[in-house]
């Protein structure tokens, strides 16, 4: 399967490419990068023969001899490539979040739908063996009392930098300027807003919170209310209070920080036992999730489990290539990607006291 990549930086880097080359049925055919350089001495690494500076120039040329390609681009050009690669009916996987603003996200959505090919989102989190452990065991609860969401994210490039050695590349500086002003334009559409805090806050929020706000969906389904949220300490923070289906509530805890540690989990507390699951640092490679699970009213059961040291980005293409030869089902679709971006755009509709946009 020819696969083209649209998009060269840190992700790409560290983990869809060099996946992608181990993979058996998977053939990297294609780079395409706006900093040239950068894609042409990843193509010379993994000897890939055709590089160009835009995907336009990528389909025009090598589409028709493409299966798939993996768009890597800033979420608020998302749309403009994959409505494109959808068009010309290339299997399209985009990494999260979906886009920068739902009228993009809705764009995907019905060139995804008007589409025969492939289309699906890069949730990495929904493949680690953990969580999907952890689905089964939530599933048997009879009962939940409290989920517990916490996610705050270190200064991942500082620990990125100490592991991994990036080609630097650097597009043209009118390129910068006017894809700044286009990410500024739909985040203040999106949230509906100029707030430089608030839309610091929801610069972050997008391209991190997405995980959680899709971890949770995979467990307990769609959001039913969004009841209190705070942003706080100059927009690094945030708190929310979410019910889902069922009446599961759920408190949503965070934020940005500098500090050297990852910490992201999801607990679920029950009248005689709590599950939780402790994911690891994502861009630490074959680092376990753990899975812990108690129970116990009289006596005590206490037992951690790590299901698999497979890699969640490597298990998500392989996935992906299934998903592409007719053999699984999309499980992170464009459809459900829009409505994860409806509840972060509607966090700050609610912060802001408005009604959220689904209510509309």
């Amino acid at each position: 399967m020819r696969f083209g990549i649209i998009g060269c930086g840190l992700v790409a880097q560290v983990m869809h490419i060099p996946y992608l080359a181990e993979l058996p049925e998977a053939e990297l055919h294609a780079f395409a990068d706006p900093a040239e350089g950068r894609a042409e001495t990843l193509a010379d690494r993994y000897n890939v023969p055709h590089v160009y500076a835009g995907h336009e120039d990528l389909l025009a040329e090598v589409g028709d001899d493409l299966d798939a390609v993996v768009v890597l681009t800033p979420s608020h050009t998302h749309a403009d490539v994959a409505v494109d690669t959808l068009d010309a009916g290339v299997n399209t996987l985009v990494e999260k979040p979906i886009a920068t603003s739902l009228e993009d996200a809705d764009r995907m959505v019905e060139a995804a739908e008007e589409s025969d090919a492939t289309a699906m989102v890069a949730y990495m989190k929904r493949y680690d063996p953990s969580y999907e452990r952890a689905q089964e065991v939530v599933a048997d609860l009879e009962e939940i009392d409290l989920v517990t969401a916490y996610d705050v994210d270190p200064d991942h490039f500082r620990i990125v930098k100490e592991v991994y050695d990036l080609v630097e590349g650097m597009p043209p500086e009118d390129l910068i300027e006017e894809s700044v002003a286009e990410r500024r334009s739909d985040m203040e559409a999106a949230i509906g807003t100029d707030d430089e805090m608030l839309l610091d806050a929801y610069d972050f929020q997008l391209e991190h919170v997405c995980h959680d706000v899709n971890a949770l969906r995979g467990l307990f389904g769609a959001v039913k209310s969004i009841d209190h949220v705070n942003i706080f300490a100059e927009g690094r923070y945030a708190t929310a209070h979410l019910t889902y289906e069922d009446g599961v509530e759920c408190v949503l805890e965070t934020g940005d920080s500098d500090r050297k540690w990852f910490e992201e989990f999801v607990r679920v507390d029950s009248p005689d036992g709590m599950v939780k699951v402790d994911f690891s640092n994502p861009f630490i490679k074959n680092t376990p999730t753990e899975l812990r699970v108690k129970r116990g009213l009289e006596d005590l059961t206490d037992s951690v489990e790590t299901p698999s040291y497979e890699e969640p980005f490597k298990r998500e293409l392989s996935y992906f290539v299934d998903c592409v030869d007719g053999e699984r089902d999309v499980r992170t679709t464009f459809a459900e990607a829009r409505e994860d971006l409806q509840v972060i755009v509607d966090l700050f509709r609610t912060y802001r006291g408005e009604s959220p946009r689904s209510a509309d």
